[in-house]
């Protein structure tokens, strides 16, 4: 195409400009044909906001609050799967599919390597290295294998195949990021057939919307599984308001709300195994007992909360010098 055709399509001449300007055609177009496709159309729109509503309400709740991971990783490895989740998502939805699908990838790893990182067979230094990007990301294959030979992880495994059914869908999701085949490529998961100015065309594909999305409830769900080995008092509901009112632990607990949606995300496949673990795991019940240990709150207790709430929030409002 010569410079003379641009002229007639009011295209930019900078190759860098007319992509920019080719790809934000038509964005909220796109946008909105997929956007209509998931409230109408999509079969498992129900499933789909429970996963969102997981990670973007409750998901950082159940990271544990104790030393080891306060002084390894923290929340940075869960606070990022989250906003890669979130990512995927905004991909999607404008057609970025290939991106769609690396992010979901991503998020399952920052999980995985979250709990790996603060468990008993990784280095504490090297994981706080990691952090601070100065240690290579450990294999997912790796991490699986170690964690998979002591304590829940292991029974898991041998009671449910736990290493084999998530290392299929990890193998499945990195297909689109290593372009396993033509059917894994940018032609085929948008539909692509018209390019212009030496770019392609945008198009939404109902077709990968769908398996994105699926696979977008699977990594949740998946990473709902690991969330809950690695900390399974979440299983339960715990009564925290009625014990500590506005100021209960910052995170490792749910309340019953949030410990509902977490077991609706766990597959079928595992709930059994789950469901024995909240019958037989100590700390799980001695969790349980501590908390129920606590008095409940007084009426005046709840009041008494709320105006020191208040007074910290007036400080915390007041102009620095």
């Amino acid at each position: 195409m010569n410079n003379y055709t641009l002229d007639l399509l009011n295209l930019p001449k900078n190759i860098i400009e007319r992509k920019s300007t080719v790809f934000l055609t038509g964005i909220n177009q796109r946008t909105k044909q997929s956007l209509d496709f998931i409230q109408n159309n999509y079969h498992k729109r129900e499933r789909l906001e429970l996963a969102t509503t997981f990670i973007e309400r409750h998901f950082l709740d159940a990271i544990k609050l104790d030393i080891i991971q306060l002084e390894t990783v923290g929340f940075f490895p869960s606070s990022e799967a989250q906003m890669e989740l979130d990512y995927s998502i905004k991909h999607a939805i404008i057609g970025s599919y290939k991106a769609a699908f690396a992010d979901l990838r991503r998020a399952i790893e920052l999980t995985l390597t979250s709990v790996f990182l603060t468990s008993e067979h990784s280095d504490k230094k090297k994981a706080r290295k990691w952090v601070l990007s100065q240690q290579d990301t450990p294999f997912f294959s790796t991490m699986i294998e170690k964690l998979i030979k002591t304590d829940r992880f292991k029974n898991i495994n041998i009671t449910s195949n736990w290493k084999g059914i998530i290392k299929k869908f990890y193998y499945k999701i990195s297909d689109f990021a290593h372009t396993k085949g033509k059917l894994k490529g940018y032609r085929e998961l948008n539909k692509l057939n018209f390019f212009i100015g030496g770019t392609s065309i945008p198009k939404i594909n109902t077709e990968t919307l769908t398996e994105f999305l699926d696979c977008h409830i699977e990594t949740v769900e998946h990473i709902a599984t690991i969330i809950t080995l690695y900390n399974p008092i979440v299983l339960v509901g715990l009564p925290l308001d009625k014990k500590f009112g506005l100021f209960g632990p910052a995170s490792g607990f749910y309340n019953d709300t949030q410990s509902e949606c977490l077991n609706k995300l766990i597959p079928e496949i595992f709930k059994e195994f789950f469901e024995n673990l909240k019958n037989t795991d100590d700390e799980i019940h001695s969790f349980i007992k501590w908390i129920n240990n606590f008095p409940d709150l007084t009426e005046e207790d709840f009041k008494q909360q709320i105006k020191e709430h208040e007074k910290l929030m007036e400080e915390l409002e007041k102009p620095k010098n």
